[in-house]
């Protein structure tokens, strides 16, 4: 005895949103949500559609399950889900540390995050600093003085 195969109706307004999307859409997660309803309404079985997009079956189940109930509204990752942030520009205390380790270490960037890391003890790449330098430039803080420059190929 086996499990009865999942697949969904789609309407045809429904199919071509979702077509236009899993093309289109700026989130890379959205298309591959918008893929997977696709498959599956052309009849491939939820474990086939998870392998060719080399993800878990079970996270099909689950988006099939979200779409019958939500629809559209269950293709956007939601409020709190994805990873944290080490670093947030608008945490005062973040940008007081940025601004003192900018001010001792100027223009190494491999020093401001060594300033970082001690002080939040907590592990992050000079690419996360980069971007928070970039972030926090954005919102005029005084650690605009400080130039990254990337290594060319």
């Amino acid at each position: 005895m086996s499990r009865r195969k999942k697949h969904i109706e789609l309407s045809e307004l429904e199919y071509d949103r979702l077509l236009q999307e899993s093309k289109y859409h700026e989130k890379p997660e959205y298309r591959e949500k918008c893929r997977a309803l696709l498959l599956n309404h052309a009849g491939v079985s939820i474990k086939q559609v998870a392998g060719h997009l080399k993800i878990n079956h079970i996270t099909v189940g689950n988006w099939l399950i979200a779409w019958e109930t939500d629809k559209f509204d269950s293709l956007p990752r939601k409020k709190g889900q994805g990873c944290k942030p080490i670093l947030v520009a608008t945490d005062s205390a973040h940008i007081a540390l940025l601004d003192k380790a900018v001010s001792v270490h100027r223009q190494n960037v491999k020093g401001i995050k060594a300033e970082l890391v001690n002080a939040l003890d907590k592990p992050m790449s000079t690419e996360t600093v980069r971007r928070f330098l970039k972030k926090t430039v954005i919102h005029g803080s005084a650690s605009d003085v400080v130039r990254t420059q990337r290594k060319t190929k």
